[in-house]
């Protein structure tokens, strides 16, 4: 045994071709790890599996914001930040999409994603307003893609990256 642990990968891009961003990640079954952005001014990103719930950090120790994420019902509850100034998530799963909401009920942004033949592909936000999202997933599973956009899209709103119309 050479201590090689299979990973599999997921790639995908938020935003344009021009001004989005790309993202990478491995899964090796206990631990997601990746980057976000381009490779001086991207962010990386940690989660792994802690009692039950999904817990990391996107960024650094000075620079970022903690994960932690829950599934029960077909419904993901997520925190991104700290509990007095983070962000709410709050995603319902079929096996083929992902809908909720990023923030709060009138300060927030719709999450609208489709799962189909290992890609995720979507809008993160409104048709007049928001950020396209794809994903190419592999054997990566998909509540673990969506969570990885959600920590995107925060990123995205925090970098003050513009929301445009659906094209």
């Amino acid at each position: 045994m050479t201590g090689f642990q299979v990973q599999d990968a997921l790639t995908g891009r938020i935003g344009g071709v021009s001004d989005g961003w790309a993202l990478q990640a491995t899964w090796d079954g206990t631990r997601l790890q990746g980057h976000v952005g381009g490779f001086t001014d991207g962010m990386a990103v940690a989660v792994w599996i802690d009692e039950g719930a999904l817990v990391g950090r996107v960024g650094g120790v000075t620079q970022g914001f903690d994960v932690r994420a829950s599934i029960a019902a077909g419904v993901m509850t997520v925190r991104l930040g700290s509990f007095t100034q983070g962000t709410d998530v709050a995603l319902n799963f079929t096996p083929e999409t992902v809908t909720g909401r990023h923030g709060t009920f009138t300060d927030g942004l719709d999450v609208h994603l489709r799962h189909y033949a290992g890609e995720v592909r979507g809008r993160l936000g409104s048709f007049t307003r928001g950020v396209d999202a794809q994903l190419d997933l592999g054997p990566v599973p998909f509540p673990l893609g969506a969570l990885l956009l959600t920590c995107t899209l925060k990123l995205w709103l925090d970098a003050g990256r513009p929301l445009r119309p659906a094209r």
